[in-house]
């Protein structure tokens, strides 16, 4: 299971690092829902951007010549 986790941690750091920080909320109940789902909404928004980046640099290449 650490070795799962490093391999996530490595290939998706927001969202693993989200999972692992609800999962510790869930358990401990120790931060306000708030400050829970402002984290949320920043890791999702750095998850949005990063798939946008990767599609609008895709279509700014030019075509390869044959």
């Amino acid at each position: 299971m650490a070795e799962e986790l490093r391999t996530q941690l490595r290939e998706r750091p927001y969202w693993t690092t989200a999972a692992i920080f609800g999962v510790g909320w869930i358990l401990g109940r120790s931060l306000p829902l708030r400050a829970v789902l402002a984290v949320a909404g920043i890791g999702a928004r750095t998850a949005l951007a990063a798939a946008l980046e990767g599609v609008v640099s895709d279509r700014m290449r030019p075509p390869s010549e044959p």
